[in-house]
């Protein structure tokens, strides 16, 4: 068996594409900051429910109001996860970015930032949507809707919004993000944004539409060329690190080297890694 490898697929199964090194990454940080998310909102129901602070506890807290200290706390946290998320996903956009199928789009946006014309990450995933799938993705626009509502919630003069057309095609798609989300309503969803109230449902199902676009989106482009290993490990720095592993080692060791190496820091570069330079 190659290194990396699933093992054998049963004849009649299809076998599940591997997720790419920057969907690995996305969802590791994502996952971090959602079961976060849910320790911390069990924590302030506690609060929320008359929950007595500790003596063991040698910190200052003696909210006048326990029930709108806890939704406070809970609104602080909720941006904070949008900021991480948000930053989840731009070095996911980074990543995906630099592979070679995608030079007209980063010419594109040279060309604006020479022009002194800010590309945001929104820009950047919209972008990259419409390159990779239809255009009119609502979970698209759900990211970007993240990104935006991550910048209203960092700097308190952000104007950042969704187009008219990216609105519409969340309420176009009303009844499916309903049925799909658990009764997320685009309407409450969109208000809140414009409020700057967010909500756990909000928040959390955002969340979950960018996870399930960069699925989606890894799907259509982790058919790994050699041009793309090489993109990605350059963009993560690996390129130069393998090159030292390469004078440290026999030459005889030095690919099964290098496949360890991978498996451990980027196991999805891997299997790629095999496939172009051997068992």
């Amino acid at each position: 068996m190659k290194a990396g490898s699933a093992g054998s697929i049963p004849d009649g199964v299809t076998k599940v594409p591997q997720a790419s090194q920057p969907l690995r990454y996305f969802l590791h940080d994502v996952g971090d900051a959602v079961a976060s998310l849910n320790t911390t909102v069990v924590g302030l129901d506690a609060v929320e429910n008359g929950y007595a602070k500790p003596d063991s506890l040698n910190i200052s807290w003696n909210p006048i109001d326990q029930k709108a200290a806890a939704r406070k706390a809970r609104r602080f946290v909720l941006e904070a996860v949008l900021v991480r998320v948000s930053e989840a996903l731009s070095q996911y956009i980074g990543a995906i970015s630099k592979l070679p199928r995608f030079e007209n789009l980063r010419e594109s946006w040279a060309k604006d930032a020479k022009n002194k014309i800010k590309i945001s990450d929104a820009k950047k995933l919209s972008d990259l949507a419409k390159e990779i799938i239809q255009s009119d993705c609502f979970l698209a626009v759900g990211g970007c809707l993240l990104v935006h509502w991550r910048n209203r919630a960092v700097h308190r003069d952000s104007q950042a919004k969704l187009t008219g057309p990216q609105a519409k095609i969340l309420i176009r798609h009303s009844a499916l993000i309903d049925k799909e989300f658990a009764s997320l309503s685009v309407d409450r969803l969109l208000r809140d944004f414009e409020e700057g109230k967010p909500t756990l449902k909000d928040i959390t199902s955002l969340v979950a539409m960018t996870i399930r676009l960069s699925r989606k989106l890894d799907a259509k482009i982790n058919d790994t060329s050699k041009a793309d290993l090489l993109a990605l490990l350059e963009h993560y720095g690996l390129d130069k690190k393998i090159e030292k592993l390469k004078l440290e080692t026999s030459p005889q060791r030095q690919t099964a080297s290098i496949i360890r190496f991978l498996e451990t820091t980027a196991p999805g570069l891997a299997e790629p890694f095999v496939k172009f330079h051997g068992e």
